[in-house]
Order: C-alpha cells, then sequence, then structure tokens
C-alpha cells in the first residue's frame, strides 16, 4: 500500500515513520515535486491498524493538501534524511501533558523525536521554585500563574518561542493567542482555510478580522489583528486553566519575565496567508520556524548564499539552512535568484512561464522563461522622484485631467497636498513598494514613503469588503508609468473614498495588473503557469494575485518556505550550478 501526500516537507512523514517503526512495519519515503509517496508493507490487518493510529496521530499540516492511499506492487526501501527542527507539540505529547496518570503531566518541556524546541542554556525558573519531578506540584505552578493572570490581567512569562506580557487588555498588544478555536470562531471572522491554517503542526500566525462579538466583548475597534493558538507547553498548559475565563490573550514582547525564565534558540514564527481560492491554499508569507533546514534535489558541489541563509549541495542534496557560519558565494539579483528558484524546485526549466519578482528594497521584474529564447525581462518597474512638487508637475503636464486634478487636490485638500509637499520621499525602498509609498503619502498616512506604505498595506489587510476602486496602473513601453496610479487614487480621495477601500483598491487593482498581463501573454504562446516570488508578496496582496491567476492557471511559489528569504540562496545556488 501507499499512501500519497500532496505536500512538500518532512513533519508528516515523521509521524509515519513513527507508528510505522512502533508496529514492525516496513516504510519507504520517495519525494517528486508536490507529491510525497510513503511505501508500506505489511498484512491488510496491519495496514488497517496503522490507519487507525495514523487517524489519531496525524496532525493537520499547512502544507497538506490532500492525502490518497492504494494498493502498489512497487516498494521504496528508502527513508530520506531528517534534520532537527523546532516544532509545536504534536497530538501525542499534547494528549500525555494534559492525562492525569501520565508521568508528564502539565510537564512544559516534555518532548518527543518529532515535536519540542532546543534550548540554549540551563533552565532558571524566575523566584519561583518549580518541581519539575512532581506532576502535582506542576499543575498547582500553572494554577498559580492562571490566578495571578485572572487577578491582575497580565503575567510576564517565558514560552519557546519567546518573552511575553501576556494580558486581558488587547488594546495594545502585537498580537493574540487564543485558547482554541471556539474562541476564534466567537470573536473573529474565520472561515475553514483559517481554522485549518491556525490548527496545523507549524502553528503559524494568521491576520483575521474582528467580528462584532469582539468589538462588544472588548471595546476595540482595530478591525483586525495576528492571531496564533498556543503553540509551545508553556502556553497550552495556562491556556487549559484559563480557558473557561479567559478567551483572547494580548502577546507583548518583553525582556523580564517572573515565570520560566529560560533562554532558547527562537525561529521566526511564520505568517500565513489563507487565499480565497476554493482550495483555501495556505502560503507562508514570512518566517522559518519547522521550514528550515529544507532538503532539495542536488546541484552538484554549489553554494549559493542570500540575507541570512545558505544553500550548500553536494552530490546527494542540496540543504538549505541558516547561514550561522556566515558563508559567502556569488549573488545575482534577488529577482533572478528567487525566481531561478522556484522555477527549479517545481522542475519548470523546460516550460514557457511567466515571474513576477516583487521586491520591496530591489528590482522588481516581470521575466518571461522561455526553452526558444531563453530568458526576457519582460517589464521593469524602474521610476524615482526627487519631490512631489516633481510629480505634481509632471501629473499636470500629463493631460487637462491632470491639470484640473492637481488644481483641484490643492484647494480642496489643501492639507494633504501641502502635507506631500513638504514630505521626505528619499527612501532605499524600489518600484511598486516605493510607489504604495507615494500613494500613502498623498492620502495623508504618513510624511514618509516607508510609513505610508506601511499603513498602505495595512489599511488594506483590514479592510471589510472584497472589492476595491479601480486603481490605473498602466505602461510606458516595457516600464510602469506610476503617474496614472497616483493621480486615481488622488480623484478617489477627492471623491471622499476612505481609507480602508481605497488601499484595498490599490493593492487589489495591482493584482489585476499582474492577471491581464498573464492573459495578455497567453493570448500570444501558451504559458505554463506563473511564478510569484519577492517580499512584496504578503498579505491581501498575495492572496489576490494568488487567487486572481489561479482561477484558471497554474501558480507556482516556493515549495514549503516563505515568499523570500531561503528561496533565493537556493536560486543562487541553482544559478551557480550553471556557471
Amino acid at each position: 500500500m501507499k499512501f500519497i501526500l500532496k505536500y512538500s516537507g518532512d513533519i508528516l512523514e515523521r509521524f509515519f515513520i513513527r507508528i510505522a517503526n512502533e508496529m514492525n512495519l516496513k516504510i519507504g519515503v520517495k519525494k517528486e515535486n508536490e507529491f510525497t509517496y510513503i511505501f508500506l508493507k505489511g498484512e491488510e490487518n496491519e495496514i488497517e491498524e496503522f490507519s487507525k493510529k495514523l487517524a489519531n496521530e496525524l496532525p493537520m499540516s499547512i502544507f497538506l493538501n490532500s492525502l490518497d492511499a492504494s494498493v502498489s506492487e512497487d516498494f521504496i526501501d528508502y527513508i530520506p534524511e531528517f534534520p532537527k527542527r523546532n516544532l509545536p507539540p504534536c497530538p501525542r505529547c499534547l494528549s500525555e501533558v494534559k492525562n492525569q496518570n501520565n508521568e508528564n503531566y502539565y510537564n512544559p518541556f516534555h518532548h518527543c523525536e518529532i515535536c519540542g524546541y532546543q534550548l540554549n542554556e540551563k533552565l532558571i525558573m524566575g523566584n519561583e521554585k518549580f518541581n519539575i519531578n512532581d506532576k502535582n506540584e506542576r499543575k498547582k505552578y500553572f494554577e498559580k500563574i492562571a490566578e495571578k493572570l485572572k487577578k491582575e490581567g497580565v503575567v510576564s512569562i517565558g514560552t519557546f518561542n519567546g518573552k511575553y506580557k501576556l494580558t486581558t487588555n488587547l488594546e495594545n498588544a502585537d498580537k493574540i493567542v487564543a485558547v482554541n478555536l471556539g474562541a476564534v470562531a466567537e470573536f473573529f471572522m474565520s472561515f475553514e482555510g483559517d481554522a485549518k491554517a491556525l490548527a496545523s503542526i507549524e502553528k503559524p500566525y494568521v491576520k483575521l478580522k474582528t467580528n462584532l462579538q469582539f468589538k462588544k466583548t472588548f471595546g476595540i475597534s482595530k478591525p483586525a489583528f495576528y492571531v496564533k493558538l498556543p503553540d509551545d507547553m508553556v502556553l497550552e498548559l495556562l491556556c487549559e486553566e484559563i480557558n473557561d475565563e479567559i478567551k483572547l490573550l494580548g502577546l507583548i514582547e518583553t525582556k523580564k519575565v517572573e515565570f520560566f525564565d529560560f533562554d532558547v534558540k527562537k525561529d521566526e514564527e511564520i505568517i500565513a496567508v489563507v487565499t480565497d481560492t476554493r482550495e483555501h491554499v495556505i502560503i507562508p508569507e514570512r518566517g522559518d520556524r519547522s521550514l528550515i533546514p529544507k532538503f532539495e534535489k542536488s546541484l552538484g558541489d554549489v553554494v549559493g548564499t542570500n540575507s541570512k541563509f545558505v544553500t550548500i549541495s553536494n552530490e546527494e542534496k542540496s540543504v538549505i539552512k541558516l547561514n550561522d557560519e556566515n558563508l559567502k558565494a556569488k549573488e545575482n539579483p534577488l529577482y533572478l535568484a528567487g525566481f531561478y528558484g522556484v522555477l527549479d524546485m517545481w522542475n519548470l526549466e523546460d516550460k514557457i512561464t511567466l515571474g513576477i519578482s516583487l521586491y520591496k528594497e530591489e528590482k522588481s521584474k516581470i521575466l518571461l522563461n522561455s526553452p526558444k529564447f531563453g530568458l526576457v525581462e519582460y517589464i521593469s518597474f524602474d521610476f524615482k522622484y526627487n519631490s512631489f512638487e516633481e510629480i505634481f508637475a509632471l501629473i499636470s503636464s500629463m493631460n487637462d485631467t491632470g491639470k484640473k486634478l492637481i488644481k483641484n487636490f490643492s484647494q480642496k485638500r489643501n492639507d494633504l497636498f501641502l502635507n506631500a509637499l513638504s514630505s521626505n520621499i528619499q527612501t532605499n525602498k524600489k518600484g511598486i513598494y516605493y510607489l504604495w509609498g507615494l500613494i500613502g503619502i498623498v492620502l495623508g498616512f504618513a510624511d514618509n514613503v516607508d510609513e505610508a506604505a506601511e499603513k498602505l498595506i495595512e489599511f488594506a489587510r483590514s479592510a471589510m469588503t472584497k472589492k476595491g476602486p479601480r486603481i490605473d496602473y498602466k505602461m510606458d513601453e516595457r516600464n510602469l508609468n506610476p503617474l496614472w496610479a497616483i493621480r486615481t487614487a488622488m480623484s478617489f480621495r477627492l471623491a471622499g473614498v476612505d481609507d480602508y477601500l481605497l488601499s484595498f483598491g490599490v493593492i487589489e487593482s495591482f493584482a489585476e495588473f499582474l492577471n491581464n498581463i498573464y492573459e495578455t501573454l497567453n493570448k500570444e504562446m501558451v504559458l505554463s503557469g506563473a511564478v510569484l516570488v519577492g517580499d512584496l508578496f504578503e498579505g491581501e496582496f498575495l492572496n489576490k494575485v494568488y487567487t486572481y491567476i489561479s482561477k484558471n492557471y497554474p501558480v507556482f511559489v516556493p515549495k514549503a518556505l516563505p515568499m523570500s528569504g531561503a528561496i533565493e540562496s537556493y536560486g543562487n545556488a541553482v544559478i551557480n550550478s550553471k556557471s
């Protein structure tokens, strides 16, 4: 029998292998593109028993799209090497720490060969004595923390993902931990895909919009928060104590804690985007916990680096990991490295593929890869201005409508007009992110590009709409002309469109623009799909682009990796292997 996992990673395979080993069944693993094949050899009753145990212990994963089983004549006798990684508690360990008859009852440091976190140094439990050898004392310790939280509304505590003030006052919270999925459903506008992402073994943050019950209960008008479920044993056991009385806790990072003062090797937690597609595809926007290190096919004897990541390849495999040794290798432009990384992961080198490589501080390009003509830089996003005085003058010179717009804007929204003129638009940001910063300034979000762009993106994430006003994105030959987008945004501001709806329109219209480019090219030549890569792909923008294009065409993103970071190190290794 073989199980087919449409999945890329190594987390779920570990559960298959553990159960098979405990049952003395032979098991093998084979990876092929996005599919992972699990081969199992045994009698019918053994396979049935294996399936029952698997159903009880196999967690959801953000990368698990489907699981099928079928009888096979073949058997692959191979188990890949699995690296050490930090991972939230698995179902088995969670069951054991909540079982009063188990020796690990309320033991926050309990873990297994699959889950757990690596501690950096010897544990220090703050000023309170924590008897790790007495399960009743462990329980009392968590009861004490819970009582303080209920009474005072705040505790400072160390978790395996950092040190936090946990607070019942969500007003100033950076992020929120919900005690369970019921609390998420009660206070947020969450859907099936959101629940799957939140409850997965990777435990990512997901940006969720608040509902009327949230506003009524907490008296806070903030439209959205990053939300996660408990993702380590400390939070799990504390939430076990409070979930009848407290359902949401704010997380505020701190340096000093009073409970569980210890240091861990902290990975960057995953932030995931749940798309509006029918399958609710879940894509890691950023973060490396449980994703790094990652194994890929061999590229020969070569190294690729980018930022804090390195890819080291030998004749057997390529390993993408943190660059702790500060290794150096030839680095190519990010838009090329990211594109070639995704292209190679999905074996698309011999396909006609559109590449959409978009970055905040580096050059962005739309690329066309063709086996016949090679790589073509199809569209660029190269533009810079010295001041808004220059921008307003250029818009005025475009046509009579542009001239009237600037005049009306200066008269009817003189506050925004003067703010733009006095703004500092010097920045290291480039391309579309730079354009969104300029639009954010003229809309009054900030007086500099960086803050204005961030606020525009945040407003778009939190907008309570599915459709925004249409912003014009037009080309000058092979380069985007940003003035059209700026002037249409100004027009909608004059018409009284609010911040959230207008920001949503700015981002949604660009997603539509990219989809239109794909459709236009696809009429001239049959494309095999679109590659999306780069740190501009986040939040609602990533959702919209992926959803628009994937309605009719294949979309490829970094396989089981964030949209930027590690993928460029792999792409550099791919490029270096060809030189």
